[in-house]
């Protein structure tokens, strides 16, 4: 098989389920999701991604005291509306991580 062909079957296989191919990397603007349980946090991210979604599972941000998870989810922002319809509709709660800012 020849490189380019080799490189056009990864693609496909990197292709969401609308077609469109899924990026390694998130848009500038992410959102991140903590949970309560290890177990929430790993169904959330294969739910996100059975649904077509980029997402990375990122350690819990310090300051994030709420979750109880050392686990979190990062998404695109542009995708957060879906993913919180994807997370609802298997049942999954989950937080929208909002960070500390510091007055000076």
């Amino acid at each position: 098989m020849t490189d380019k062909a080799e490189s056009r079957d990864a693609a496909e296989d990197d292709a969401g389920p609308n077609g469109s191919p899924r990026e390694n990397q998130p848009e500038p603007e992410s959102a991140i999701l903590l949970f309560d349980t290890t177990h929430q946090a790993l169904k959330g991210e294969a739910s996100i991604i059975d649904g077509g979604f980029w997402c990375d599972m990122v350690p819990r941000p310090p300051d994030a005291m709420t979750a109880l998870c050392g686990l979190a989810i990062e998404v695109r922002a542009s995708d957060l509306e879906a993913v919180r319809a994807v997370l609802g509709a298997a049942g999954i709660p989950f937080e929208l991580y909002k960070p500390e800012v510091e007055a000076f």
